[in-house]
């Protein structure tokens, strides 16, 4: 029976390894495989598709799922590979572009692209696009009307749009006002002149949201508005979206007239209380007059069971006060106003009825008069705070606010924004001095700017990891703009640093004391 087999049989060693590792004789079922990429960040799961060819293949939906192209740069080249591989266009459910975006180069610098070039690429792809859910057009300006009839035509499972609107008027005819059963939408304008602000929104804009998108979850305004123009918000304001979940409105009062007042917010109360499955809100009282400051109390005029599934506010500390059950709240950001003197006791009583509160981000107007204490004591339920102060200090301060955090035993992630000054030294002895103070955090986040020129100087992102020995060490990200003093320019580097035996207290290791601010 030889005759019927050519190939050699196996030393007895080789059949024992076999044996002995039988899972690796095995295919790892697929569901399984795409169960587990679901789970990875984008750069573990690139590596992953690396491992195999055969895996790069089952991972092609994962890896092209969602498309995010946050640049001139990636836009042109991430375009021109979907252009030149098609078929893999058939996996893209959410695509983002933002053409003109430098601050995601921050440091470096983008080249500026023709808007209109980005948006015939997107055409081009359109009948290609067959499973997009999600358009993001993050732009200077809104596209031309072609882009929006293509993918409105060529993609039918799109539901989710969201785009910036630049400073032009909206086109009452324009094609983005055509769209059907919308899940999301945003338009977000930019400041503009007192004529166009004048002009009001288009009827067509209510028309779609309301008549042609009954499911509608998600909702984003952020407006200019004139004093005779608000009456465009009654339409919004008197119509019950049955489905939403998530509404940012934020508008902007433009008007010379000193004599005119804050609009009355009497039916926004009111459409909140119509919507009891929002679990997410932001609303702003904008006002193009800095010189006028927002009041102290702004009545929302809700119902006793009004926003009692509300997990996250975006907004001031006066709405808070009038939220009538705030027991579920667990995500705040107060950075729209910043907290000073006056309000800290008024911010304080707010904070100390949001009990489920985990998540704060807050802007303080100064680092004395112990503004950053006040607000840590009301909240000390916290897991991650983010902390802006518009102002320059030293270390000492910076070991008086570190010493305070103490008081947040569950506190995991801290990010801190100052002003920066040449001698500040490095962010990784600023981020070591938290660190000392607070060993049980896993993330710091520091970011320097001169607030003067409202410059962006320096950031760096610190992870507490832990290597296979056991041994703890920073997972270092800085990136920034030196100082003209020691030759300016741009850097961008990552490092590992190494906790175990170091005295956190102490100076930085000669190595990295070196490395240029």
């Amino acid at each position: 029976m030889k005759h019927l087999s050519s190939k050699p049989r196996a030393p007895p060693d080789r059949q024992a390894r076999r044996c002995s590792i039988p899972l690796f004789q095995r295919p790892l079922p697929t569901e399984i495989l795409l169960d587990v990429a679901g789970f990875l960040q984008n750069v573990e799961l690139l590596n992953l598709s690396l491992t195999s060819s055969q895996l790069r293949r089952l991972l092609l939906p994962e890896l092209y799922k969602t498309v995010s192209l946050d640049s001139s740069r990636a836009c042109l080249s991430g375009l021109a590979m979907l252009a030149a591989h098609p078929e893999l266009c058939a996996y893209v459910r959410t695509l983002t572009v933002r053409p003109n975006y430098a601050i995601v180069c921050w440091p470096r610098s983008d080249r500026p692209v023709n808007e209109s070039t980005i948006a015939a690429m997107i055409e081009g792809l359109a009948d290609k696009l067959v499973n997009l859910v999600k358009f993001t057009w993050g732009g200077v300006d809104l596209p031309p009307d072609s882009l929006w009839r293509a993918i409105r035509h060529a993609c039918p499972q799109l539901r989710k749009i969201y785009s910036t609107a630049g400073s032009r008027h909206l086109d009452p005819e324009s094609e983005l006002l055509k769209f059907e059963d919308l899940t999301a939408f945003s338009l977000c304008f930019v400041a503009r002149d007192e004529d166009l602000v004048r002009l009001g929104l288009p009827t067509q804009l209510w028309t779609m949201l309301m008549e042609r998108c009954p499911n509608l979850e998600e909702l984003t305004l952020r407006l200019f508005c004139s004093s005779h123009s608000l009456r465009d918000m009654d339409k919004l304001t008197s119509h019950v979206f049955p489905h939403l979940r998530a509404l940012q409105l934020e508008i902007w009062f433009y008007n010379r007239d000193p004599s005119f007042s804050q609009p009355s917010v009497e039916l926004l109360g009111p459409f909140l209380s119509a919507h009891p499955n929002i679990a997410e809100l932001s609303i702003f009282p904008y006002t193009s007059d800095p010189e006028r400051p927002i009041p102290n109390t702004l009545p929302l005029f809700l119902a006793p069971a009004a926003l009692s599934r509300l997990r996250a506010f975006v907004g001031v500390y006066q709405h808070i006060a009038e939220l009538p059950d705030s027991a579920a709240l667990e995500t705040l950001d107060l950075t729209g106003d910043p907290v000073s003197v006056v309000s800290v006791k008024a911010v304080g009583a707010a904070l100390r009825r949001l009990s489920a509160l985990r998540s704060l981000d807050v802007r303080l107007a100064d680092v004395q008069d112990g503004l950053f204490q006040s607000i840590i004591s009301a909240c000390s339920g916290l897991i991650t705070l983010r902390v802006m102060f518009p102002v320059n200090f030293g270390m000492k301060t910076l070991r008086k606010l570190s010493t305070a955090l103490q008081r947040l035993p569950h506190l995991r992630s801290f990010t801190l924004y100052k002003g920066h000054r040449f001698t500040d030294g490095t962010m990784l002895r600023c981020a070591l001095a938290i660190l000392s103070d607070n060993p049980r955090l896993h993330e710091i986040q520091v970011a320097w700017f001169a607030w003067e020129r409202c410059e962006r100087r320096q950031n760096g992102s610190y992870f507490v990891l832990v290597d296979t020995g056991g041994r703890r060490y920073l997972d270092v990200w800085e990136r920034g703009v030196r100082s003209v003093r020691v030759g300016g320019g741009v850097f961008d580097r990552r490092f590992r640093y190494m906790l175990e035996g170091r005295d956190l207290r102490g100076s930085v290791a000669k190595g990295l004391a070196r490395i240029r601010r």
